[in-house]
């Protein structure tokens, strides 16, 4: 039974490195909790077995499920058009406007991700999952999002209290764009 124990310990702990989702990381390690208060049961320390199934497995495994319920993403489709991606990405994560949006989803506690593509506007909202859309033109920034997401008009007051951006970004409502 020891063994068997110890090999769960070994593979739970794994699961837990390797997985690509937070949530299953945590309940991997709630199970290496569960395991390791049967180890403990085995080498006859119930005290210690008690303590690490109610606070290992029970507690913690709650508290980072609560805590990982308020992890938010907020996706940036950075639309690329004619230009080396990489070149790209470099030039637009430089500017004021990829600062301030920056500076925005951290002062409403979001994590931005940034995805710079080359493909059409009418495939990125199709197919894929995004808060906001960014183009960059010579003469401004258009963003566009849909109006029932009501991150975009915070974002868009904020971008408007910024005296950098009066007049150098325009927001679309993406559904009247691609009619």
């Amino acid at each position: 039974m020891l063994e068997i124990m110890l090999i769960l310990l070994v593979i739970f702990a794994v699961a837990a490195i390797n997985t690509r989702h937070l949530r299953h990381a945590v309940i991997y390690l709630g199970f290496f909790s569960l395991c390791i208060s049967l180890v403990y049961l085995l080498y006859n320390a119930p005290d210690i077995a008690i303590a690490e199934a109610i606070i290992g497995s029970t507690l913690s495994t709650i508290l980072y499920l609560v805590a990982l319920q308020k992890y938010k993403i907020f996706t940036i489709y950075c639309k690329v058009d004619n230009i080396d991606e990489a070149s790209y990405s470099d030039l637009i994560d430089n500017t004021q406007l990829m600062k301030t949006v920056k500076k925005f989803c951290t002062k409403q506690e979001l994590e931005a991700q940034i995805i710079h593509s080359s493909l059409p506007l009418e495939n990125i909202v199709s197919n894929y999952k995004y808060a906001i859309i960014i183009e960059n033109y010579s003469y401004k920034f258009i963003i566009h999002g849909h109006y029932d997401n009501y991150q975009l008009e915070k974002l868009n007051i904020f971008l408007k209290n910024d005296p950098d951006f009066h007049d150098s970004f325009e927001i679309n409502n993406i559904s009247e764009v691609l009619e």
